[in-house]
């Protein structure tokens, strides 16, 4: 099995594995470039079965860092998302169980006619891909290289690449290993080790001598934790803890050993400046959170960058080694990750964003600070990036299926250490009898009930570049299908009959828009709001939702049509988290003059007035029949999923809480009836992910699968 590049036709598409295209009558389709590799080989045997151990000899390498079982898989559910082939029904590509896969289209080669001879000259420079893979064969591998140059002509945005980029496994942990972060000499590294699945992630902080140390275990929590930082000296390694009682903060461990302690309160992302300054992140209000510097004892604090939406938080700042700017990881106003942002030090101005179009996750200079690098969100993967200073062209450093996170550069800028993996989170189902899956493939959110508990609904993304749809289960016949397609949904609510779904999704400049449709079908989905997001279903016909006003959010309320926009609240929220199932209490995080900053609030729609569900963060749903409450304190540390199942009197909406609400779910063991139930097992990061059922026996969850290790990337310029 030779080749692996040629042009093919069959049925309305064309494949051209040189110029690494997919086309179908004519326009472009977007497959990554493993994924077309492998399709290539599909095609180029066509009827015959090509086994998976062939697959794995011609695209993937013993010594790469995919997994081989998972990352086939994903590009065999990328090809047929691509092709709209049907895997029950295959039109294109047949599963053979146990023994590989064959393509069954009839399949037509194009040959060039009275093409010139080619010009002798140099090989073209590959574009570098998730790794280094060594491919059987002298013709095969020159014809690969001549295909994934063709993808770096192709993107005329980018400039020249580096020429080659070389992978060494760091890490080799079952449970994902992620946020690197290198000493000054280069000798250590430091990581987390344990769930990525939300923000602020849980692990524990590892570290390890290069290149050959053992691991060892730093801390033993359980407390989620973010953005590890060594001191000038190499003697520190710093982090940040969100603490339910305490808020953000900054804690220290010595290299040498000893214990966590305490450094700088209300400090998040800190990095080091100097030896007697820092910069981080500290909370003005709520969760609205500016870029401070400072000395380490918290003396002579100045502003460098306050995002103007108080909802944004700038989370991680990195100086760059002449302390003249100051590249920024923030989230904006809806809570989800910006682009990087480049300000000047002094805070003169807000500066403007770089790197890649798309969510930005982590940031990096260079050590002379010529580049920014960055790990981003562009088309539905996650990639390292690189741009020169202060505005150049940007460079995409890797691409493929293994997606990279997080970006920590060596001394000499040779080389820099990331996180790479994979994450798929499916639906399952937790009866008395066990768990059953519901959905197996994509990335799955937003689960909630139907009213009688027997039709399960779901955010459901089935690929990377996929958008993300609403799809329900019925749980009896166990059959699936989706409800609402064509939209890139974020979130969504189904009325209280089952006829009607109220969605967020993102128009295609980026705008939140509010759009609602019927869940038969029947009808077009119509356009009720814009710049709004994060709804529910009222009471008589209302839909409720959150807004931005005056660079705050609010809670508002308005009719199906889009009319009568008003205030439920004269105060500002900070998220809309739900409502209950009778729609007369809503569920919200509210800014608060207190540590922590936050507070969950149950409010009445009907006149506004709060009543306190719990301080900081939890997740509080009801039961589909609204005969319990579930509340859940999260950024609890090892007590995270301890769940208190609270009965709610009959004809009303909420139980008796505490005056100060749930802190620990052992506040309302003494409730009458009330019970804790545990669901660590089943709550991803402990991030509220759970979606009860009909009785506390029966509950909904997504199961996140993320294989992440360390890798340290060598840039061969």
């Amino acid at each position: 099995m030779n080749g692996g590049g040629g042009r093919w036709r069959f049925e309305r598409f064309e494949l051209d594995a040189e110029a690494e295209t997919l086309r179908r009558d004519g326009r472009s389709v977007k497959l990554q470039p493993q994924p077309l590799r492998v399709l290539a080989i599909l095609i180029e045997h066509a009827g015959q079965v090509v086994p998976r151990e062939e697959l794995q000899r011609r695209v993937w390498d013993q010594a790469t860092f995919v997994e081989f079982d998972q990352g086939l898989n994903y590009c065999i559910r990328q090809i047929r998302a691509a092709l709209r082939d049907d895997p029950e029904k295959p039109k294109f590509i047949e599963t053979l169980r146990r023994k590989g896969y064959r393509f069954i289209a009839a399949v037509e080669s194009i040959v060039e006619v009275d093409a010139p001879p080619a010009e002798p000259g140099p090989m073209p420079m590959p574009m570098p891909v998730a790794a280094a893979r060594r491919v059987s064969g002298l013709a095969l591998a020159a014809a690969v290289l001549v295909l994934l140059a063709g993808v770096v002509a192709a993107r005329a945005f980018l400039s020249r690449p580096p020429s080659a980029l070389v992978y060494t496994q760091t890490t080799n942990f079952t449970q994902p290993a992620f946020a690197p972060a290198l000493s000054p000499d280069g000798r250590i590294v430091a990581f987390l080790v344990g769930s990525d699945a939300s923000f602020p992630p849980t692990g524990e902080v590892y570290t390890r001598m290069l290149p050959d140390g053992e691991p060892i275990q730093r801390t033993h929590d359980g407390w989620p934790k973010y953005g590890l930082s060594f001191s000038p000296d190499g003697a520190q390694i710093t982090y940040t803890v969100a603490d339910a009682t305490r808020g953000w903060v900054t804690e220290s461990l010595d290299v040498g050993g000893g214990e966590p302690r305490l450094l700088v309160p209300n400090a998040a992302g800190l990095t080091w400046v100097d030896p007697q300054h820092v910069l981080f992140g500290e909370i003005k209000k709520g969760l609205h959170m500016g870029l401070v510097a400072a000395t380490i004892g918290r003396d002579h604090v100045r502003d460098v960058y306050l995002p103007a939406h108080e909802r944004a938080m700038a989370h991680q700042g990195a100086v760059s080694p002449d302390k003249s700017s100051v590249l920024i990881v923030e989230m904006g106003p809806t809570g989800g990750w910006e682009r990087c942002r480049l300000v000047p030090f002094d805070g003169r101005s807000a500066g403007q964003q770089v790197g890649p179009d798309g969510p930005c996750t982590a940031a990096a200079w260079s050590p002379d600070g010529a580049w920014m690098y960055f790990t981003a969100r562009v088309n539905g993967s996650n990639h390292l990036w690189r741009q020169r200073a202060p505005a150049g062209p940007l460079e995409q450093l890797t691409s493929g299926p293994g997606e990279e996170d997080g970006v920590a550069l060596s001394a000499d800028g040779r080389s820099l250490v990331t996180s790479v993996g994979m994450i798929e989170s499916g639906v399952w189902m937790h009866t008395p009898a066990g768990d059953r899956l519901i959905s197996p493939e994509g990335y799955a959110w937003g689960l909630s009930f139907s009213s009688d508990g027997t039709l399960l609904y779901y955010v459901l993304r089935r690929t990377a570049t996929s958008m993300p749809e609403v799809w329900v289960t019925d749980l009896r016949s166990g059959t699936s299908e989706p409800v609402v397609q064509g939209h890139t949904v974020e979130s969504f609510d189904v009325s209280a009959d089952g006829m009607q779904i109220v969605f967020a999704a993102r128009s295609p400049e980026g705008a939140s828009q509010l759009w609602l449709a019927s869940r038969d079908g029947r009808s077009v989905p119509r356009l009720v709001g814009t710049g709004d997001d994060q709804p529910f279903f009222g009471r008589d016909g209302d839909i409720v939702f959150r807004a931005s006003e005056n660079a705050r959010n609010y809670l508002f309320r308005m009719k199906l049509d889009g009319s009568t926009r008003a205030k439920v609240l004269a105060g500002p929220i900070v998220e809309l988290k739900g409502v209950s199932p009778d729609r007369r209490v809503a569920v919200a995080m509210v800014p608060v003059d207190e540590v922590p900053s936050t507070a969950v609030m149950a409010i009445r729609l009907d006149d506004g007035a709060a009543t306190r569900l719990c301080p900081a963060e939890c997740m509080a749903r009801w039961s589909p029949d609204g005969r319990h409450l579930y509340v859940e304190p999260l950024l609890q540390g090892h007590d995270g999923g301890q769940t208190a199942v609270i009965p709610v009197p009959a004809g009303t909406s909420l139980p008796t809480l505490p005056p100060g609400g749930v802190r620990l779910a052992a506040d309302e063991a003494a409730v009458r009836g009330s019970r804790i139930i545990d669901l660590s097992t089943y709550d991803a990061a402990h991030a509220g992910t759970v979606a009860p059922g009909a009785s506390p026996d029966t509950f909904a969850f997504t199961k996140t699968v993320s294989h992440r290790n360390l890798f340290q990337v060598r840039l061969q310029q």
